[in-house]
């Protein structure tokens, strides 16, 4: 077993082990995301990097039009193209916790047809397929 966590290629910094500028730049996204899960911290090995990603990522966490539920629909819809393992288990915990029912969500992470009935949600699946 790795003396540092890992995910897949990537060797996780120990924060103690973090130079100054690698430590200002997780707390950097720290303080906009609240949480850095696995594929996120690979941005603390660049600081700088680290430093943008933070505000960027907030941008297309908030500040839009669409409900929880709307945006888990068309991310789901894009994931099932991509099918790559970390975000897919990720926003099929979402997409579930935001009330869209696990046949549905199947569904979208599985690339076949299903339908809302609030018709909101049935133009965003329709305009993200």
């Amino acid at each position: 077993m790795p003396e540092t966590p890992t995910f897949g290629r990537f060797v996780e910094i120990p924060y103690d082990r973090m130079t100054p500028d690698q430590q200002e730049g997780y707390r950097s996204l720290m303080e906009t995301r609240g949480v850095l899960p696995g594929p996120a911290k690979i941005y603390v090995h660049n600081p700088k990097l680290a430093k943008v990603m933070g505000p960027l990522g907030a941008h297309f966490r908030t500040g839009y039009s669409l409900s929880e539920r709307e945006r888990e629909i068309a991310v789901c819809v894009i994931l099932s193209a991509f099918r790559s393992a970390y975000p897919t288990s990720a926003h099929e915990r979402y997409a579930q916790t935001s009330g869209i029912p696990s046949e549905q969500v199947e569904a979208l992470l599985s690339g076949l047809t299903t339908s809302f009935t609030n018709q909101r949600e049935q133009v965003v699946y329709e305009m993200a397929i």
